[in-house]
């Protein structure tokens, strides 16, 4: 994956641009450049992210991409929409047969945003731990090992990979992050 400019096309982004622009962001002193070998596909995609608060309007309610757009980085836009559609079918069901009044569904948005914001603040996380754009990494001084921003935002993801080779703690919260799901 490579982030490019919003607004892009696949025309303005042929091959040898392609690998020039991942030999730079890549670059890392001491190593070597990457190979080069042909795409067996190429595609411009859209990372939009969005929450809509609350996920209803009136007697509209908002589930899944309606009420919020997730990254594909981890994997997770299925998911909350399969549990959002979970607590929205036991609210309805509620309200239309033991609670008239229906106060699970009136706190279906504060009981779905808690986990739907801890996991868009995961995908997040794990856009920023495989890619780092340059214009968002601290301009590296030019004295020392890492004189280039690209090898300054590498050094960056290495360092935040080697915390999650070398942590336990973070290892567990990961695992239970990218394959569990919230109750």
């Amino acid at each position: 994956m490579l982030e490019v400019p919003r607004g892009s096309t696949l025309a303005d982004w042929p091959d040898e641009r392609i690998w020039a622009e991942l030999q730079q962001r890549l670059h890392a002193d001491g190593e070597p450049e990457l190979a080069q070998g042909p795409f067996i596909e190429r595609d411009v995609l859209d990372l939009r992210v969005r929450v809509i608060e609350p996920m209803h309007h009136h007697r509209l309610y908002l589930a899944g991409d309606s009420a919020h757009l997730i990254t594909p980085a981890a994997g997770k836009g299925m998911n909350l929409a399969i549990q959002d559609a979970i607590e929205l079918g036991l609210a309805l069901r509620e309200r239309c047969t033991s609670d008239r009044e229906g106060t699970r569904l009136a706190e279906y948005s504060n009981t779905r945003l808690p986990a739907i914001w801890r996991t868009q603040e995961f995908s997040n996380w794990m856009l920023t731990l495989f890619f780092a754009r340059l214009e968002q990494s601290a301009t590296p001084a030019t004295d020392g090992d890492s004189s280039h921003a690209s090898d300054f935002a590498y050094r960056l993801r290495r360092a935040r990979l080697q915390e999650l080779i070398d942590n336990r703690e973070l290892r567990s919260w990961f695992s239970h992050a990218y394959a569990g799901v919230d109750p």
